[in-house]
């Protein structure tokens, strides 16, 4: 790999070879899926190894691409290319990687910025601060100018790379990033308070969002995200991750109708959060433009998402909504074996499978091309 100061990443047009028919292919499943419609076939994300050229991209830590365009891009299109080269049924795309809390800085103020990790909100407001805080307060300023930046510049030197948006998070998660911990008693002692909260984070995020697609120049309900998604009937990822941890009555009053709010205002989403919360999930599938979810697995507690799978595949297919996103092996279990377990609810519409980290070279495939033929023979 080369220093990052002896590279040109002009010669990213040269290494770009986007397959267009291929993406064609994967756009059409993916929408037909989101839509509650029958594809060809299941779609199925993937990674591939990069090629010998594509390992010369320089890889940054995170603070070096933080704040500089090229390197951001160079840390982007090596997922890229690993998404790409799979030839599976993701959309790939990229992203200024600007951490959780960017959108605070639309209020003033900025994240911490580490080289061995993501980006970190600690600079909290008050309660008296957050008080005073209008939409008048929202500009374009801090990291997410910085973002915006980093954007036109990918757009420039990849223009035909499609961009997804800066972290966003959910109006519960950015309430929890700008007061801290202390939200978890005022969602009890000052009900009027949190809700004054919950309206300046859905405008934070309705205007940041907003922002992030005219400068990408995607449609308000349309999406690419995380190197693999592509819809066009939702515009918009929301996390939830403050969301799995507080009890019913708080996901009733300060989650549900904030996040309803946030998923209306771009014609639809689907929302990630870590961990597993059967009555937050619950609830999200009753939002009706909520197309989806995704539970990120907790390293060593992959069991609790196995003990689940059954009763939550279910729910998905009863509530005409998609999982996406990767349930873990059982012990002992063959990558094939695993692949037909999860090929079953794919076939039903309810699963999007993101094969890569339950797949690897261990499993008897000879590369990605090996997996998908047994995918689609399935």
């Amino acid at each position: 790999m080369l220093n990052a100061t002896n590279f040109d990443v002009s010669k990213l047009r040269d290494i770009v070879q986007i397959d267009n028919s291929r993406i064609a292919i994967a756009k059409d499943r993916q929408k037909k899926l989101w839509v509650g419609e029958k594809p060809d076939k299941p779609p199925i994300f993937i990674s591939a190894p990069l090629t010998k050229e594509q390992e010369q991209i320089p890889d940054p830590d995170y603070k070096q691409a933080f704040y500089n365009s090229d390197l951001m891009l160079c840390s982007q299109m090596r997922g890229f290319f690993a998404a790409a080269n799979s030839g599976s049924d993701s959309v790939p795309s990229i992203r200024a990687n600007m951490g959780t809390g960017n959108l605070l800085s639309l209020l003033g103020r900025n994240q911490e910025v580490f080289p061995d990790k993501m980006p970190w909100f600690k600079d909290h407001f008050t309660k008296e601060e957050v008080a005073k805080l209008t939409s008048d307060n929202i500009r374009i300023r801090g990291d997410f100018e910085l973002g915006l930046k980093h954007i036109r510049r990918f757009k420039e030197v990849v223009p035909e790379v499609p961009v997804y948006c800066v972290d966003n998070q959910g109006p519960f998660d950015l309430a929890h990033l700008i007061l801290g911990d202390a939200l978890f008693l005022e969602v009890y002692d000052d009900e009027s308070f949190v809700r004054h909260l919950m309206e300046l984070t859905v405008e934070l995020s309705i205007r940041g969002v907003k922002w992030c697609k005219e400068t990408i120049g995607e449609p308000i309900d349309q999406m690419h995200h995380g190197n693999e998604i592509y819809a066009e009937n939702m515009g918009i990822r929301i996390c939830e991750d403050t969301s799995a941890i507080v009890g019913p009555d708080t996901i009733d009053k300060f989650i549900i109708p904030y996040t309803t709010k946030l998923t209306d205002a771009f014609g639809g989403s689907w929302v990630h959060y870590c961990g597993y919360n059967e009555y937050l999930s619950d609830r999200l599938r009753e939002i009706p433009n909520v197309r989806g979810i995704n539970y990120g697995l907790i390293p060593g507690k992959e069991d609790i998402h196995d003990k689940v799978f059954e009763r939550e595949m279910e729910k998905f297919a009863d509530s005409g909504k998609v999982f996406y996103g990767t349930w873990p092996r059982r012990e002992g279990e063959s990558g094939k074996d695993y692949l037909k377990r999860m090929h079953y609810w794919a076939s039903q519409g309810s699963l999007l499978l993101s094969a890569g980290y339950a797949i690897g070279g261990e499993d008897g495939f000879s590369g990605a091309e090996d997996v998908l033929d047994f995918w689609y023979s399935l």
